[in-house]
């Protein structure tokens, strides 16, 4: 998950993922290229899933969802989605990350707007699931994403909503930790790297 920020969305994705199984793992997108930086994302994420008990936080690292295993999810040219190399990213999920966690099932959202992210999960289901690799298969299972007022729930939405500075807009899906910082942020036209706010599409990506 990259929550460039973490939404209701988010929190709805995670909540079907974790009453879909004993214990969930979920896995923070480290690299720092997006609109707001690693320690940020982590700190909501931590702060919007308060109270799901069977969850547990991975940091992240270079071997899963990074610039080395998967660098088309960090460039978003859509001239290069159809080459997208995730093989590489897959497989070290299946062949070393899950058989040491005990993961049977990788859960995800439907990728209405983010052709990459999209094609990532298309992938997935191929490369977690194809009986052709002598690792233990992996069931992929796709939620819907939540709706609100008509639309979809993503980052990308709320960071649109941000460069026009409407919170009104924003408030109703995201967890109030992440609209107190979304708060704080346009409140103190701070010019500094945790609150910058151009550049808002870096990157789309979500679950």
């Amino acid at each position: 998950m990259n929550a460039n920020p973490f939404t209701l969305g988010h929190r709805y994705l995670i909540e079907k993922a974790a009453q879909s199984c004993d214990w969930l793992h979920l896995f923070v997108v480290k690299e720092d290229t997006s609109r707001f930086p690693y320690s940020v994302r982590l700190a909501l994420i931590e702060a919007g899933t308060k109270g799901i008990e069977n969850l547990t936080i991975h940091k992240g690292s270079e071997y899963i969802i990074s610039r080395a295993t998967f660098p088309c999810y960090f460039i978003k040219d859509k001239a290069v989605v159809d080459n997208c190399y995730t093989e590489i990213d897959i497989k070290i999920f299946r062949q070393y990350i899950a058989p040491a966690l005990g993961i049977t099932h990788r859960f995800v959202g439907t990728e209405p707007f983010c052709k990459v992210t999209n094609q990532y999960n298309e992938d997935m289901r191929y490369w977690l699931e194809t009986r052709t690799l002598s690792y233990p298969p992996i069931e992929l299972v796709e939620f819907p994403r939540m709706v609100y007022d008509g639309t979809a729930v993503s980052a990308s939405q709320v960071r649109r909503l941000l460069a026009k500075k409407d919170l009104a807009a924003i408030k109703p899906i995201v967890p109030e930790a992440t609209y107190r910082y979304l708060e704080d942020m346009l409140a103190s036209r701070s010019t500094s790297a945790p609150h910058r706010i151009e550049n808002s599409e870096l990157v789309t990506g979500e679950l």
